[in-house]
C-alpha cells in the first residue's frame, strides 16, 4: 500500500504541532511544584525525537512535492526556517530562550506542511 505525499503532511503537520504543545506545556506542567515527578517529559531523547521526526517528514513530504509536483521553493523555506529556531532554541540560553524559539519553530515546521499540503490540492485540480 502506497502513502501518498498529502498523508505525510497531515501526519507531519500534527506531530509538529503536538511537539509545540509538548514543548510549550512541560515547562509550565513541571513549574507546578505537586507534577514536579513528571520531569522525564524535559527528556531530551524526546526532544530530539521529534526533531528527528520532522527532518524525515521534510524528506518524505516536502522535498518530493517539490520536485515532482508544485516546484514552489516556499514550503521547504519555510521549514527551514523553523528547523532554524529550533536549532537557536538549542543554544539553552535560558528557558525562555528555548520554549520561544522551539516552539515558534516548530509551528513554522507544522505551517510549512500546511502549505506544501494546499499547495499539492491546487495543483491537482490544475492537472484536471
Amino acid at each position: 500500500m502506497k502513502i501518498k505525499t498529502p498523508t505525510f503532511d497531515i501526519i507531519a503537520l500534527t506531530s509538529s504541532l503536538i511537539c509545540a504543545i509538548h514543548c510549550a506545556a512541560v515547562p509550565i506542567v513541571l513549574s507546578f511544584s505537586s507534577l514536579s515527578s513528571l520531569h522525564f517529559l524535559h527528556n531530551p531523547l524526546i526532544e530530539w525525537s521529534f526533531i528527528g521526526l520532522g527532518v524525515v517528514f521534510v524528506f518524505v513530504s516536502l522535498w518530493p512535492s517539490y520536485r515532482k509536483a508544485h516546484h514552489r521553493s516556499r514550503p521547504l523555506l519555510i521549514a527551514a526556517i523553523g528547523f532554524g529556531l529550533i536549532a537557536l532554541g538549542r543554544l539553552d540560553l535560558n528557558e525562555a530562550w528555548e520554549i520561544i524559539n522551539t516552539v515558534g519553530g516548530a509551528l513554522m515546521v507544522s505551517v510549512a506542511h500546511f502549505v506544501n499540503w494546499k499547495l499539492l490540492r491546487s495543483s491537482c485540480k490544475h492537472k484536471h
